[in-house]
């Protein structure tokens, strides 16, 4: 069966997204490990807890760069290149509202926000909210490069953004700005991505005239929905975690956990490559009708092996990671390192089969990210008596998700190998 897997296109393109990713991902947690340096453990607390609700927030914005990227896909197939620079605008208007009015959904929301974070001042609610209109913006541009296939320019903006948020969080910090100068530190990294991405991508648009008009009906709510629902759920179940865990611990373990969760992730980030280059291929083969099970068994095997070598030197050499990279502060932190990595091990084949599925228009995962996450959420809400039964949890929810989803997959995959 191993013959059949595909050695190109999809891991020539994943094999360089996923370098790209790995220097991204060192450097996005080389700077965890300087926020948890520069900041106390309560300021470290507060400080994931915000990035860790901006990832849920985040997930509508990865609805929307799954749907636009099959969308740029499916007319990159048919040749139809005027039209992409219609779609652009028009989205991008379309977001600007959306953000306008999500800032002003913000001004009476600030000191409940501000309450359940533990922050002690509205600085950092206004940082995250100004963080999420921006992102917005550059998901356009990220769905351009991987429906167009510029891996390229997919990785390298990704990680220019990682290296100016160090940059600009750093300074802020140590001019004495504390949680808002690493928040400030973020927000002027995203919108210099954006700017940058911006400026590639509406060159690449064609420079004859006569653009083709999108009728405003081509992304219906029946396909939109599922998606949104799928990334919203994924994100809740991978990233709300931490936010709990910052309410219903003291201060001190809740820092302890982030630092675990914070190292635990990169092992689900890490086929994160092939995904990218996964999603758009599949898209465009099913939209010349060509069958794409190669391209799911190859991202199976190599996301298997990958992320199963992480978690396993987590278990090996979770303590001294944390020692070295963390610092004495932070010892407690080395056993649920151990474990997190196999609990969050389940969700990166689920990150698979979920984009194999968008990218050929069928959902299944949004029903079942819609029926467990909150069976996930209210486990957490009624056992917490301490932190590795958190951990637990997601282990067990990540890994029914597993054993159901690609139990039903599999139909899917005998189907399209005939």
């Amino acid at each position: 069966m191993l013959k059949s897997i595909s050695v190109t296109p999809l891991l020539h393109a994943g094999l360089w997204l996923t370098i790209a990713n790995v220097l991204t991902g060192m450097l996005g947690y080389g700077y965890q490990v300087i926020m948890g340096r520069m900041l106390v453990p309560a300021e470290f607390a507060l400080f994931s807890a915000v990035m860790a609700v901006s990832m849920i927030f985040f997930s509508p914005l990865g609805a929307l760069l799954m749907v636009i990227s099959r969308r740029v896909s499916t007319l990159r197939a048919s040749r139809q290149l005027a039209v992409l620079r219609t779609l652009y605008w028009r989205v991008h208007r379309y977001l600007a509202l959306a953000g306008v009015l999500f800032l002003l959904l913000l001004i009476p929301l600030i000191d409940r926000a501000q309450m359940w974070l533990k922050s002690p001042d509205s600085l950092p609610i206004w940082l995250f909210g100004c963080f999420i209109v921006f992102n917005g913006f550059q998901a356009i541009n990220n769905a351009y490069f991987q429906g167009n296939q510029r891996f390229g320019w997919l990785g390298g903006v990704g990680a220019l953004g990682v290296i100016l948020k160090i940059v600009f969080s750093v300074l802020l910090i140590a001019a004495g700005y504390g949680v808002g100068g690493a928040l400030g530190g973020v927000l002027i990294s995203a919108v210099s991505v954006w700017l940058l991405s911006m400026l590639i991508t509406t060159r690449s648009f064609p420079k004859s005239g006569g653009v083709e008009e999108l009728p405003i009906d081509r992304f219906p709510l029946s396909t939109v929905l599922p998606v949104l629902v799928a990334n919203v759920a994924f994100a809740a179940m991978t990233q709300l975690d931490m936010a709990l865990v910052n309410w219903f611990f003291p201060s001190d373990q809740a820092g302890l956990y982030a630092a675990a969760s914070v190292l635990g992730k990169a092992v689900l980030y890490l086929p994160g490559g092939l995904v990218m280059a996964l999603y758009p291929m599949v898209a465009e083969n099913h939209a010349r009708d060509q069958g794409s099970a190669d391209i799911l068994l190859s991202a199976v095997v190599v996301t298997t092996s990958l992320c199963g070598l992480a978690a396993l030197i987590y278990w090996l050499r979770g303590k001294w990671l944390i020692a070295l990279l963390y610092g004495p502060a932070y010892a407690g932190a080395g056993e649920l390192l151990r474990w997190y990595g196999f609990a969050i091990l389940p969700m990166t084949l689920v990150i698979v089969a979920e984009n194999f599925l968008i990218a050929k228009g069928r959902v299944l995962f949004a029903w079942l990210f819609l029926a467990m996450a909150p069976l996930q959420v209210a486990a957490i809400y009624l056992w917490h008596d301490a932190l590795w039964q958190v951990i637990a949890i997601m282990g067990v929810c990540g890994g029914a998700l597993v054993v159901v989803g690609y139990g039903m997959l599999w139909r899917e995959y005998r189907d399209s190998m005939h």
